[in-house]
């Protein structure tokens, strides 16, 4: 009798340790997905929408505020280095405005407008995980003299067409996770109802990944993505 209750004692003692190292893998996997509940892309009113991920504001004076929105910058987490052009020089359409760094990762990101650079926020440059803190505040990049606003401005979505518009990117996004995303708890989090992809994405992304990346989401500038 007594050996079968040390038997008995014994066989819980397994069943109950492999419940908990269960539960613990779970709450691992579940917690990014915790995190990415709580992002609002928090919509500013007047901003226009680049399809590439660029939003522009527009001054009376009819200079364009130009930087990246929300969803870029949840891609990034923080930044280790930006490089922007230079005051006067002029851009077309679809030229590489800003390049982005995170440790060994790289991406460039094409001009939604055509026209001269009158400012650059310095400060972007200098202190590149402000650019991550406020993405339509201090995360601005340029000041903008547009050439050809009224064209230009014809692929920029704008108010509830723009969050309409979001909505199917982030989709896109887990998407274009789970497809390139080796790791296997983030692509859980891509299958998760209603889950929302981690900070930092760039992170789990080798170098064909990110020039997928790139190419699906920052360089096409045209209406149709």
């Amino acid at each position: 009798m007594v050996a079968i209750l040390v038997v008995l004692t014994f066989v819980l003692f397994i069943v109950i340790s492999s419940l908990l190292q269960k539960r613990q893998v779970v709450h691992e996997l579940e917690q990014p997905a915790v995190r990415g509940q709580t992002w609002d892309p928090n919509f500013p009113l007047g901003y226009f929408f680049s399809p590439n991920h660029l939003w522009a504001n527009l001054d009376r004076s009819g200079v364009l505020k130009v930087g990246a929105d929300a969803m870029l910058h949840r891609f990034f987490g923080k930044l280790d280095g930006i490089r922007l052009k230079k005051p006067g020089e002029y851009v077309h359409k679809g030229d590489m405005l800003a390049n982005l760094t995170k440790g060994d990762k790289e991406v460039f990101i094409a001009s939604p407008v055509s026209g001269v650079v009158q400012y650059v926020n310095s400060q972007a440059e200098k202190k590149p995980n402000a650019f991550t803190g406020d993405p339509y505040e201090t995360g601005w990049l340029y000041l903008i003299k547009p050439s050809r606003l009224a064209d230009d401005l014809k692929s920029f979505k704008l108010a509830d067409q723009a969050k309409s518009w979001m909505s199917g990117e982030m989709n896109r996004l887990k998407d274009f996770a789970q497809m390139n995303v080796p790791q296997p708890s983030l692509a859980y989090l891509t299958l998760a109802d209603g889950g929302l992809l981690i900070e930092g994405i760039v992170d789990y992304l080798d170098a064909k990944g990110l020039r997928e990346f790139e190419r699906q989401f920052l360089l096409n500038v045209s209406e149709e993505v």
